[in-house]
């Protein structure tokens, strides 16, 4: 831990493991390869330094779009240079893609090679973008990611990031679908790898870890991949989730620490091999992205009774925030602390939460209200975006739009969400977002996006909607249209003709009846 308690940034992070501990694999795939802390701090060093052989200088966008792989985590390490890294989500449509691109501006873009096609076809609208970098076999008008960095010379940069400096745009729809690019700073990553590797993970250097979250979620990256590393940790990277597979390796390679969503949680327990699996070495399961339906939390925690369970309330903006640790898991097992599966625990040390009403004045104990956050790890603000900064920070709080109370201990609750934000599998999606691109059919004449309970997604997606006049439309053709828009995540997994939609006295559509309503 004494790589992690006195680092300030990224660079801190690698240089610091690659001198204690060079032979150690800090990286492996399931394709026998491994990458040790040494290895990768070398490799960092040649790719930084054939970046910035290319012009690119501090404070440019370096952008990525690619599966997990230990590459994807050698990108972000060219931030110990002052460049700044943009995780791109895989799972957006092209359009969606192409706004964050020019929103950001990158000047290089690393694509692997299940997303080469993607690419190509908008190619010609990513102006911004001076180098296109093939993470695989070589093609025609690309760099292949090993010879730029064999290119690159094994020496550590000499401008190095200052921990105020941005490390990366991590980007979350807004609530109107434009995009907001949260910018972290080297500081915010360290301080929630520390916080989520002590108060949280219990992590030391000998424990074994699996990273099978999207690497472009803050979630994936600092909250359980990024502490792994910088406790130096052995970190197995999964490329997508796939229960048996996960379940396998959890066994094989003894993996002591692991970070799930409720989704996952729920295949690996419709495995017939799971009542058998031996899971007595797996000391930790976090889980996080979304809420845990209680049944579901009780099914696991009696699956595998011999593991800790640790879940933390947070966000891209604020960091972590909250942790229910082991101990409150092993209370609620009790008739007594079983309440306690409907919290999301207390606040992290150095981290102050409050519940504040319409003019931001506390809430008495037990009453709702907005949920905000102080500390050292937040955001610096959305990228180009000033006003919607002010609008969420204000006088060192920030606002997180989740609704929620305190009880007499101090256990935090989140009852509702502000902005109506949907979670399903773990993606965030907005109703307005999907909303809009509903009201481009012309088939519809009203449309009102919201989420359901589901066993599988944990929400779903749907949607009620008044066709216009004389329309045919099914449900499956407005489906198949959306598909072309916007990612299948955010696609309605159903669509609810009605004639009408419940509306509050000044014409705004009643979400709340509409889950009310068919949530059944």
């Amino acid at each position: 831990m004494s790589v992690l308690a006195h680092a300030r940034t990224l660079s801190d992070v690698i240089s610091g493991h690659a001198g204690e501990r060079p032979d150690k694999v800090a990286f492996e795939t399931l394709y026998g390869h491994s990458v040790t802390f040494g290895d990768f701090n070398r490799r960092v060093n040649r790719l930084t330094q054939a970046l910035l052989a290319k012009g690119i200088a501090h404070g440019d966008r370096v952008a990525i779009l690619s599966r997990n792989r230990p590459e994807y985590v050698e990108v972000f390490g060219t931030s110990r240079a002052g460049l700044i890294t943009v995780p791109l989500n895989w799972r957006l449509a092209a359009p969606e893609l192409a706004r964050l691109i020019a929103h950001s501006e990158p000047r290089v873009l690393f694509v692997d090679e299940s997303h080469r096609d993607l690419v190509e076809s908008l190619r010609a609208s990513l102006t911004s973008v001076e180098h296109f970098v093939l993470i695989g076999a070589a093609h025609d008008g690309w760099t292949s990611y090993e010879s730029l960095l064999g290119s690159g010379q094994d020496t550590e940069p000499a401008t190095q990031a200052r921990p105020e400096d941005v490390l990366c745009l991590i980007y979350t729809s807004g609530t109107t679908g434009a995009p907001k690019g949260v910018a972290v700073t080297h500081a915010a990553a360290v301080g929630n790898a520390r916080t989520s590797a002590t108060e949280m993970l219990g992590l030391s250097a000998q424990d074994n870890t699996m990273a099978v979250m999207p690497l472009f979620h803050a979630g994936g990256m600092w909250y359980h991949l990024f502490p792994s590393f910088a406790t130096g940790c052995t970190t197995l990277i999964l490329s997508e989730f796939e229960p048996g597979t996960v379940l396998r390796e959890l066994q094989a390679r003894r993996i002591s620490n692991v970070h799930l969503v409720p989704t996952m949680i729920g295949a690996l327990l419709a495995l017939p091999a799971a009542a058998t699996a031996d899971l007595r070495h797996v000391r930790l399961l976090f889980y996080a992205a979304s809420s845990m339906p209680p049944d579901l939390l009780r099914r696991a925690m009696l699956a595998f009774p011999s593991c800790g369970f640790a879940q933390s309330y947070g966000s891209t903006e604020g960091g972590v925030i909250t942790v229910l640790g082991p101990a409150d898991h092993r209370r609620a097992r009790e008739p007594e602390g079983e309440r306690l599966l409907e919290s999301c625990g207390r606040p992290f040390t150095g981290h102050d939460v409050r519940v504040v009403d319409h003019v931001d004045q506390d809430v008495p104990q037990g009453g709702i209200g907005e949920i905000e956050v102080r500390s050292p790890d937040l955001m610096r603000g959305y990228w180009h975006n000033d006003q919607e900064t002010i609008a969420v920070l204000r006088s060192g709080w920030l606002k997180t739009g989740d609704l929620g109370y305190f009880d007499s201990e101090g256990y935090l609750y989140i009852v509702d969400r502000k902005n109506d934000m949907i979670v399903t599998g773990g993606e965030n999606v907005y109703p307005n977002e999907v909303e809009a691109q509903l009201f481009a059919d012309p088939s519809v004449a009203e449309a009102a996006v919201f989420g359901i309970p589901d066993p599988r997604w944990v929400e779903k997606v749907v949607a009620a909607v008044v066709l216009r006049a004389g329309s045919t439309s099914t449900a499956e053709e407005m489906i198949d249209r959306l598909r072309g828009r916007l990612a299948h995540y955010k696609c309605p997994k159903a669509i609810f003709f009605t004639n009408t939609l419940p509306k509050s006295a000044v014409g705004k559509v009643l979400r709340k009846e509409l889950r009310k309503q068919y949530g059944a």
